[in-house]
């Protein structure tokens, strides 16, 4: 009976936590860009980059290891007649961060990075 309601609870954990990571690489992303200076404003925004497509990249992880906690706690809750709303709602936001952190790793983080090399080799 404990177990499940920890399986679930962890699940819930990873839930959030690859939620919570795409949105703190976008709040770190748009606190660095508003204040770069213009001198180190290309070695800043590839950091930047890099930071950001990395935190995404352990989002995601994060996100899919979630979902396979969460669909077991669901399973074993389920054969020991317990309520599993736990790894439900774990299940729910396990894979709305992986689509999230999914969307900004590809999209935002590649493309970014792909934008910012192919300047700086049009710069010198």
């Amino acid at each position: 009976m404990d177990t499940t309601k920890k399986q679930q609870q962890t699940g819930l954990i990873l839930g959030i936590v690859s939620l919570a990571l795409p949105i703190i690489a976008g709040i770190i992303s748009n606190a660095a860009t508003n204040s770069a200076s213009s001198a180190n404003s290309l070695g800043g925004l590839i950091f930047l980059l890099i930071v950001v497509t990395l935190i995404c990249l352990a989002a995601l992880i994060v996100g899919i290891i979630g979902i396979v906690k969460s669909s077991g706690a669901m399973k074993a809750a389920t054969a020991a007649g317990e309520k599993k709303v736990l790894g439900i709602v774990g299940l729910v936001l396990s894979i709305l961060g992986t689509v999230y952190s999914a969307f900004d790793f590809f999209f935002v983080g590649i493309c970014a990075t792909c934008t910012v090399c192919a300047l700086a080799a049009a710069m010198g």
